[in-house]
């Protein structure tokens, strides 16, 4: 795996894109409040819009209010492929409508945070965007289904543990 260094939006509202080599949206960024301070620990959230998603959110706002940790919030919310013109019209839109209810909670508990936005497939994308923002630790949600139902079902959070080299934190949901 090559692992490529990004550009993070620094200033509250920044939007940065990513594209492929024929020109095509293949990722968005999102920055909400001010950047964390340098050394803070950066933790990559996988998140997928559903009820899991929201666990996540608990996780956080948990870690900062209750036991005052401080760390950068990172989003990833990673998405199939488009077309070229399907990306340029929906992916932001899509996005946005979905992780909403996410950003919103986060405002609110004045969590600073980046939403990532990527295509593709979910393990390798999570793994990468970890390393290119160096990541900390990676926060993921699983349904709870056991060893044999996730080989057979190919787990998102069951790829991510072993290949991650950092620490991931799974969350039954």
């Amino acid at each position: 795996m090559t692992t490529k260094s990004i550009a993070l939006p620094l200033a509250d509202g920044d939007r940065h894109e990513q594209r492929d080599n024929i020109g095509r949206l293949v990722g968005l960024m999102f920055r909400h409040g001010t950047p964390a301070a340098v050394g803070i620990p950066r933790i990559l959230i996988a998140v997928d819009g559903t009820e899991v998603s929201d666990a996540l959110m608990d996780q956080v706002i948990q870690w900062q209010q209750q036991y005052h940790w401080t760390f950068d919030a990172h989003l990833l919310l990673v998405r199939d492929f488009l077309g070229k013109e399907a990306a340029e019209r929906l992916l932001e839109e899509t996005a946005l409508a979905d992780c909403a209810r996410l950003l919103q909670r986060l405002r609110a508990a004045t969590v600073a945070h980046t939403l990532h936005v990527l295509m593709g497939d979910p393990a390798p994308q999570i793994l990468e965007r970890a390393a290119a923002i160096g990541a900390s630790m990676i926060l993921m949600g699983t349904r709870g289904h056991g060893p044999i139902s996730s080989a057979m079902l190919g787990s998102v959070a069951y790829k991510v543990v072993h290949a991650a080299t950092l620490p991931v934190t799974l969350l039954r949901a």
